[in-house]
């Protein structure tokens, strides 16, 4: 039998921890994007106001309220492409912090109720979430 710690509660706080217990101020990311294809990419979770831009411009955010959901979607900063990205919750399907990589899986109960299960997996396997190839849950 194998004993697992149950929390209730919001996903998106528990995401949060998860993601910022640690040193690394960075994290790797896969998720489907809103058109369905599988993106994978490096984050942060600094909320910046200005930032440079990949074409070397600078960026000034301008002043104006979040517009997502806080507990739907995780707002970070795309270390590659240099702009803020949305992640939906619902759609992210592995994170890893440092050297430790969660694959989450999940099982919806009802309209009101989930259970998202966050399982460690070995830092070899970071090669094969790379790809979306070997990602169960890809249908290309």
């Amino acid at each position: 039998m194998i004993e697992v710690n149950v929390k209730q509660g919001k996903v998106s706080h528990l995401l949060y921890t998860l993601m910022t217990q640690t040193k690394a101020k960075k994290f790797r990311a896969g998720f489907i994007k809103a058109n369905g294809d599988y993106r994978v990419g490096k984050f942060d979770l600094k909320d910046r106001e200005t930032w440079k831009q990949s074409d070397g411009t600078m960026y000034q955010r301008k002043g104006k309220k979040r517009t997502t959901n806080a507990d739907e979607y995780i707002l970070a900063h795309d270390l590659e492409k240099k702009a803020p990205r949305n992640i939906s919750i619902a759609r992210l399907l592995w994170f890893s912090v440092g050297k430790t990589i969660y694959k989450i899986n999940r099982l919806k109960i009802s309209d009101e109720v989930s259970v998202m299960m966050f399982e460690k997996v070995k830092f070899n396997h970071l090669k094969d979430l790379l790809s979306a190839k070997k990602v169960e849950g890809i249908n290309e």
